[in-house]
């Protein structure tokens, strides 16, 4: 599935087996940019998995279209439709029933930082939910440093809801996080999909 609005600079695509590459490169070479936000996950014998090793890949490809998680790379929309691996983008923990909400995760590559590209994405990510996905609510969790997650999710029209304390284990410490939460009414671009 390739996921793209007119005038993107980027796709979103499912990842495949052929993205392992790419994909740990780009993870590997911003691993100091990435590493003070990336959630510690221990595995079933208690120790941390290692979030840029190459079976951090085989981890994301095997939960990457699942009924409680829909996961995308991000790439450049090249003449071909399909350039240059630079993010990813999830909707995690998606809950059904009454609730119809998803948490949004995400990271972009270093060297693309800045550039506007996970803005896009995320605008897409955020379309699909509201869209073919039918969910009614998309929740982003911050820590409160990370002034570039928060000027993005304002950007997109997220609300701030409130402060959770010691709520993600990041990084290896529990940290707070913001929580920033946008309804299908209040999406901006609810009319473009």
């Amino acid at each position: 599935m390739v996921m793209l609005m007119p005038a993107t600079r980027v796709i979103l695509t499912e990842p495949t087996g052929r993205d392992k590459s790419e994909y740990v490169k780009l993870r590997e070479e911003s691993r100091a940019w990435l590493e003070p936000w990336e959630p510690t996950i221990e595995g079933p014998d208690g120790v941390p998995e290692d979030r840029f090793a190459e079976d951090a890949f085989d981890r994301l490809l095997s939960s990457a279209s699942t009924p409680m998680a829909r996961r995308f790379l991000v790439r450049l929309a090249g003449d071909r439709g399909r350039g240059e691996l630079v993010g990813q983008v999830s909707l995690n923990n998606i809950a059904r029933g009454a609730f119809q909400c998803a948490s949004l995760g995400y990271w972009i590559g270093h060297r693309h930082a800045g550039r506007g590209y996970m803005t896009e994405a995320l605008s897409l990510a955020i379309s699909l939910a509201f869209g073919p996905m039918g969910l009614h609510r998309v929740e982003a969790n911050i820590i409160p440093t990370n002034e570039p997650s928060r000027a993005l999710v304002k950007r997109l029209g997220f609300r701030l809801e409130g402060l959770s304390p010691r709520f993600l284990r990041i990084a290896g410490r529990w940290q707070d996080h913001e929580r920033w939460a946008l309804t299908s009414e209040e999406w901006p671009l609810r009319d473009a999909r």
